[in-house]
């Protein structure tokens, strides 16, 4: 093998490296992003249940001993 095929070779290797490591940038991005909405959605539904615990102590009862509307 000449030394510019090897080179050749190099030159394929890094542009074939790089798009792997634009596709795991990609990749990253998109998790985080997903993760960064998901702790936002776990923070409103941990506030929701804060306010339902407020309510049901100030009306002297408990969401645990509380019956579902469909009895």
């Amino acid at each position: 093998m000449s030394m510019e095929d090897r080179i050749t070779e190099l030159e394929i290797q890094l542009v074939h490296t790089q798009r792997v490591c634009e596709q795991l940038n990609e990749i990253v991005t998109e998790l985080s992003l997903d993760a960064q909405r998901r702790e936002r959605e776990m923070k409103r539904l941990a506030d929701q249940l804060k306010d339902l615990k407020n309510k049901a102590t100030e009306r002297g009862g408990d969401l645990e001993d509380e019956r579902p509307p469909h009895y």
